[in-house]
């Protein structure tokens, strides 16, 4: 009898060991999900090297880096010489690339960075612990003040903030920084948006279907980093009215087609309730 408990109580320890021990092997594998940075970049020499190598060490060992490429100087060449798998686009467009590099990844979960330094990559794990409970998250340049900011940075943002809020709160979408690069969203989930912009209006169609299929939005707050590169003067948006033009005309081009949409469907009821049909 004292022998059966023995062994009984035994056998208990062994599967309480084994059930402990598929616990940390769950967490384990929840915490090694494969994940895909992707850069888009155009001629970002000065700042490619800040980016690739301030990714924190836990985060490379389970990720790949695609740097997706249309630059004419030493970009590419450095970013394979940093470990990133680069990938030549023939056609230069944020939205292609980012396409593109989605297309060669294999991670789970996608990170999107901006080339020219002024994406922290350290803020990497803050973006992926809000993904817990959230579709999409944006490292967001804020109203706040963070002890590495760039002063001048941090005032074209106020200004930049001032004209891009109120605009994307007509389609509730609050975030601090609607327009930022830095983003993070599941594979499972880009792929459900079905992204078609090839250039830089790629947020604002993401922005626009990522509320009109509910998908749940946080940011995290990033400091104003200076560009490297040119500084201010070599931002490819701030200092581009064609662009700031291009972004108002697609964002009321949808405010339109809602309007539309919504008449259509007002129609379609007062003819069903008209020949109760």
């Amino acid at each position: 009898m004292a022998k059966k408990k023995f062994f009984d109580a035994m056998a208990s320890d062994i599967n309480r060991g084994d059930y402990l021990m598929s616990i940390k092997e769950s967490e384990k594998q929840k915490n090694n999900v494969m994940l895909s940075i992707i850069i888009p970049t155009l001629n970002e020499e000065e700042g490619i090297a800040k980016v690739i190598c301030s990714i924190p060490k836990e985060i490379k060992d389970q990720s790949e880096v695609i740097v997706v490429d249309v630059s004419a100087d030493l970009t590419p060449i450095i970013a394979e010489r940093l470990g990133a798998k680069v990938i030549r686009a023939e056609i230069k467009g944020k939205g292609r690339q980012m396409r593109k590099g989605v297309e060669h990844s294999q991670g789970e979960i996608l990170i999107f960075l901006d080339g020219d330094g002024t994406d922290p990559p350290q803020y990497i794990p803050k973006l992926l612990e809000k993904l817990e409970e959230a579709d999409l998250v944006l490292g967001c340049r804020s109203m706040g003040n963070f002890r590495t900011d760039d002063k001048s940075m941090r005032r074209v943002f106020k200004v930049y903030g001032f004209f891009i809020r109120p605009l994307f709160r007509l389609i509730n979408f609050k975030a601090s920084d609607p327009l930022a690069g830095f983003r993070v969203i599941r594979k499972k989930d880009w792929q459900k948006l079905d992204l078609e912009s090839n250039d830089f209006k790629i947020e604002t169609e993401m922005n626009i279907k990522v509320m009109k299929q509910g998908f749940v939005v946080k940011e995290v707050a990033i400091p104003h980093l200076k560009r490297c590169g040119g500084g201010l003067k070599a931002s490819k948006l701030v200092y581009n009215p064609r662009q700031w033009f291009e972004i108002s005309k697609t964002f009321f081009k949808y405010l339109e087609e809602e309007k539309l949409t919504s008449r259509i469907k007002n129609l379609e009821l007062k003819v069903r309730s008209k020949f109760k049909i």
